[in-house]
């Protein structure tokens, strides 16, 4: 338990990681450029679906620690990796990279925001994010999931193993995360694997975002800053399991330098899933970049838990130069407390109409006589019919042109039939005519699934009826659908 003026802290902390965090909207707008580029390259045309092509986030965005950009003009970097399965010695890392950046050219809207950089193709999608595509072979000697990378400056193959790094940096907060999916499962009266990982953020990925943020404000006109794969690793090694970010921070900070090890006269950080990458291979070409390191988490305690914090306010005001002005007055506008601020409180949420009028929709045509229960669960898919599960619906706003499933599950005896109302409303329908608020079969032979597609921006809902012997015998209610614009 923690003491009151820690307690103020802690929601500090949390407060200040929220704002770092990349809003919900845009995380599920990457998953659907993402999964659209990975379907493009494996696509029956591609030239790559011989070499059966598997798509997979790597990085920040894999490992849930994903920080906002210093400036608006900035993007959050989401990475990719293509990996084809080709032997190392059937192709060259030049022409590994121009097969990848070929098959991205075909499409006109991917060549116009597409470019090259030292080993990747870099999509970046105005005002929201870029997306870095990585192309890579198996790596046989680290197998199931090492990779070889490609790097215009290199010669030789470079090695990598993102999944297997996932799941160790995962393993390492293994039971805080099943916890805390556990209690936020509950508080939305769902089945915890209900509830995507990236819904949740543990205290070690709080304190890696936050490290990272001070880090960039730290460094920012400076050299020497450190790689976020060493903070990520140190903080990651250094973490205890604690449940809150306070003694997660605190901890961490304290014991990263027990972790930087020193071999035969050299610095060494190794990588956990590959023994013979050492990380910190940079600082022996420069120790100035290790000496930087220190002195920087010298400024992390310093910033962070310095003697005489007690005064929440005076805490706000010690944090606005080393994490962000904007940041800082986001997490205090949300908590509450007033600080001096030359930046206005902007939280940007995208909009969605209200639920219009619904005079269009009918009037159920069967004796409603409720004799059995009827729920109704949904997800939302790439677009309709496809079975790839992004997430569940919930009552957040979801993007245009994706597919919703919906599934009807009740304690009706067979045979039954299910029907589903769809109502739509709004301008954005009313004015193509697109209108609906009629009774609609399912689209399986189960007779309990009924697919959707998120066209029109707005509130909407659909309900199911349970239909035995021409009387309805139960209803699921109303599920509302909001589509963002």
């Amino acid at each position: 338990m923690l003491s009151t003026p820690n307690q103020e802290i802690e929601g500090l902390l949390q407060n200040l990681a929220e704002g770092l965090d990349i809003p919900d909207h845009l995380y599920e707008d990457a998953t659907l450029k993402y999964e659209d580029v990975s379907e493009f390259l494996a696509a029956e045309d591609s030239e790559l679906r011989a070499y059966t092509p598997e798509i997979f986030p790597q990085g920040s965005f894999r490992l849930g620690t994903v920080v906002k950009p210093l400036t608006r003009a900035d993007e959050y970097d989401i990475d990719l990796v293509c990996h084809l399965h080709l032997k190392k010695e059937s192709i060259t890392q030049k022409d590994l990279k121009e097969m990848v950046g070929r098959r991205l050219k075909k499409r006109e809207d991917l060549e116009k925001i597409l470019e090259p950089s030292r080993r990747c193709w870099t999509l970046s999608f105005p005002k929201q994010f870029h997306m870095d595509v990585l192309p890579a072979i198996p790596n046989i000697v680290n197998p199931p999931s090492g990779i070889l990378l490609t790097d215009t400056e290199l010669k030789l193959w470079q090695s990598s193993d993102p999944i297997s790094y996932a799941e160790w940096f995962k393993s390492r907060m293994k039971t805080i995360l099943l916890e805390q999916r556990a209690i936020l499962a509950k508080s939305l009266e769902a089945n915890i694997e209900d509830i995507p990982e990236w819904r949740i953020r543990t205290p070690l990925q709080r304190a890696v975002q936050l490290l990272k943020r001070h880090r960039d404000k730290y460094f920012q006109g400076k050299e020497n800053k450190p790689t976020s794969i060493i903070i990520t690793t140190l903080s990651a090694r250094s973490y205890e399991g604690q449940a809150n970010i306070v003694d997660a921070l605190t901890t961490i900070a304290m014991k990263m330098p027990s972790f930087i090890e020193r071999r035969n006269d050299k610095w060494w950080i190794p990588n956990p899933v590959d023994a013979n990458e050492n990380f910190a291979d940079k600082w022996n070409e420069k120790p100035e970049r290790k000496e930087a390191f220190i002195k920087w988490l010298e400024q992390v305690q310093m910033d962070f838990f310095p003697a005489d914090a007690v005064d929440i306010r005076k805490s706000f005001d010690r944090l606005k130069p080393v994490l962000g002005e904007d940041i800082v007055a986001t997490a205090a506008n949300r908590m509450g407390v007033a600080i001096n601020s030359s930046v206005p409180v902007a939280i940007s949420i995208p909009q969605v109409p209200a639920l219009a009028d619904s005079g269009h929709s009918k009037t159920p045509p069967w004796d409603i006589k409720p004799s059995y229960r009827a729920t109704m669960k949904a997800t939302v898919h790439p677009r309709p019919h496809n079975k790839k599960k992004l997430w569940n619906l919930a009552d957040r706003p979801i993007p245009k042109n994706v597919g919703i499933r919906f599934r009807v599950e009740t304690n009706t005896p067979s045979p039954f039939k299910v029907h589903w109302q769809v109502v739509n409303t709004g301008n954005a329908a009313r004015a193509v005519g697109g209108l609906r608020g009629g009774f609609y079969d399912s689209d399986d032979e189960g007779g309990n699934i009924r697919w959707e597609g998120s066209e029109y921006p707005g509130t909407h809902w659909i309900e199911a009826f349970i239909i035995k012997e021409g009387v309805c015998v139960a209803r699921t209610g109303r599920k509302y659908v909001k589509i963002r614009g």
